[in-house]
C-alpha cells in the first residue's frame, strides 16, 4: 500500500471508529464533557466515539433539538438565534462575492428552518434555489414562510443527505454547521459529490475552534450534562475537514481567515481529483492535546458554575 492510500485509509477508519485503539482519550476533559473526547493519533481528528445511527441522529435533530423558541434549560436550536443569523448572512455574502449567483442552480443541503434559502431569495432575488431537509415540520415552516412574504417557495426534498439522488445536479451547494453533527460524514460527502456537477462547488461552513485562538470558555464548548456524541460527534480543524473532502475528489478553491474568525468557511470544487494526486496534512495529536490543556487552564481563570 502506498503512502497516499495509507493516509486515505486512516482518514476513513477515523470516521468508521476503527482508529479507536490508535486514539488518545483526553481524560482531563472528563468533567467538562459527558461524552469521551478522543484525538486520533493517526490524523489528529477530535471526536466523540459514542455515535448513534444516522437515522437516530437526524430524528434527534428533527424532533427534539429544533425549537422555535429559545429554552436555555433544554437542548434546543433555532436558526433565528442572532448568532446563526449573522453566520448565514456571512455565507450568502461570501458566495455573492465569488459567483454570479443568478446563473447557478443552488442547493442548501440540510436547510433546517430555511434561513439561508430565505436570504438568497430576499437579498439577491434568486429563484433557482432548492433545499433538502429531513424534518417535514421544518419543510412546512420554510414553505409557509416564503408564502407569507409573497415569494415562490423553493423546491424541497424531504430526505437525509445520504439518500439524495438529484435528476439534475446542482452548480453550487451549501452545507452549513451540519457536518459536525452527522453520524456518517463519509456517506454525506459521497452524496455531495454525487449531486453536485463536476467542477461545481460546495461551500462548507463550520466553527473554527481547534488550533486557533480561543474564542469561548472550554466548558461552554463541550457539555458535561448531555452526550455530545449523539448530536455533535466531530470537532473540526481546517486540516481534518479538508482531508475528508479530498478523499472524495474535492479540491480547495479558497477559504476565509478562519484563524481570525469564529467561522470556518471552505469553498471546495468538485474536481474529481484522485486521492493519489492530493496532498493530505494531518494535525499532530500531541499539539491538539496541548491545545486543549491550555484552553482548559485559561478557562479556569474566569468565574463560572463549572468547578474542576
Amino acid at each position: 500500500m502506498n503512502k497516499i492510500n495509507s493516509k486515505v485509509l486512516e482518514i476513513k477508519n477515523d470516521f468508521l471508529i476503527k482508529n479507536l485503539k490508535n486514539s488518545k482519550k483526553l481524560n482531563f476533559l472528563k468533567k467538562i464533557s459527558k461524552s469521551p473526547v478522543m484525538v486520533s493519533k493517526k490524523t489528529g481528528l477530535v471526536y466523540h466515539p459514542d455515535i448513534v445511527d444516522a437515522e437516530v441522529a437526524v430524528n434527534l435533530w428533527s424532533k427534539n433539538i429544533f425549537k422555535k423558541k429559545i429554552n436555555t434549560k433544554k437542548i434546543s436550536y433555532s436558526s433565528n438565534f442572532p448568532g446563526m443569523q449573522s453566520r448565514h448572512f456571512y455565507i450568502v455574502d461570501f458566495l455573492n462575492r465569488k459567483f454570479n449567483l443568478k446563473k447557478n442552480l443552488i442547493c442548501d443541503f440540510a436547510s433546517g428552518e430555511g434561513s439561508i434559502l430565505e436570504k438568497l431569495s430576499s437579498l439577491y432575488g434568486l429563484e433557482k434555489i432548492i433545499g433538502t431537509e429531513h424534518s417535514s415540520k421544518n419543510v412546512k415552516y420554510i414553505i409557509n414562510k416564503f408564502k407569507k412574504f409573497g415569494s415562490k417557495p423553493p423546491k424541497m426534498y424531504i430526505k437525509k443527505i445520504e439518500d439524495l439522488d438529484f435528476n439534475k445536479k446542482v452548480d453550487i451547494g451549501i452545507l452549513s454547521w451540519t457536518l459536525c453533527n452527522c453520524s456518517d460524514p463519509l456517506n454525506v460527502v459521497a452524496s455531495l459529490k454525487r449531486n453536485i456537477k463536476k467542477n461545481g462547488y460546495i461551500l462548507i461552513a463550520e466553527s473554527s475552534r481547534i488550533l486557533v485562538p480561543y474564542r469561548k470558555l472550554i466548558h461552554n464548548y463541550f457539555n458535561n450534562n448531555s452526550r455530545l456524541g449523539l448530536s455533535h460527534p466531530w470537532h473540526w480543524s481546517f486540516n481534518s475537514i479538508l482531508n475528508l473532502f479530498k478523499i472524495f475528489g474535492f479540491t480547495l478553491d479558497c477559504n476565509n481567515r478562519f484563524w481570525d474568525e469564529d467561522n470556518l468557511i471552505l469553498l471546495l470544487k468538485n474536481s474529481h481529483k484522485s486521492p493519489d494526486k492530493q496532498k493530505f496534512i494531518f494535525d499532530d495529536y500531541k499539539k491538539v492535546e496541548s491545545f486543549f490543556k491550555d484552553w482548559k487552564k485559561i478557562s479556569k481563570k474566569f468565574p463560572t458554575k463549572w468547578i474542576d
